[in-house]
């Protein structure tokens, strides 16, 4: 008899007080950033304090969701949770109002990435409440 273990799906992320502005957003499809007002500068993940000035003067900000690809890895141990899509691609995103965001590459092989490749935001429902941002070719 063989002892087959279901897969447990993707983990929801659970909002804090402060990430709940990010979280709204996602669910309607916007990505919302933290942005520092003087610099303009982005931050991400979202944090209690500026991380540029230690205030808590920072903006909530709609971005545009499209940046270029960093640096990528293929994923062949998964996390928990995503062992029905092994391999799988994760990205390092520069957004093009600024800031990097780590997340998983959807929709492209990964013989087709190169450093520098345009990419946009899209959206995985994990839940009602909850869409995580993922990334893909902005062709």
């Amino acid at each position: 008899m063989t002892d087959e273990k279901q897969n447990p799906p993707p983990p929801i992320p659970s909002p804090t007080p402060v990430s709940q502005p990010m979280w709204d957003a996602a669910k309607e499809g916007k990505l919302l950033l933290q942005v520092d007002p003087a610099s303009n500068k982005v931050q991400f993940w979202p944090r209690p304090v500026n991380v540029q000035t230690g205030k808590s003067d920072y903006e909530w900000r709609e971005v545009s969701g499209k940046g270029v690809l960093s640096a990528w890895t293929k994923v062949h141990v998964p996390a928990f949770g995503f062992a029905d899509r092994v391999p799988y691609i994760l990205g390092s995103v520069d957004l093009a109002e600024g800031g990097r965001i780590v997340a998983q590459l959807v929709n492209v092989n990964d013989e087709a990435l190169v450093p520098g490749m345009a990419v946009k935001v899209t959206w995985e429902k994990r839940s009602d409440e909850i869409s995580v941002y993922q990334f893909e070719p902005d062709c």
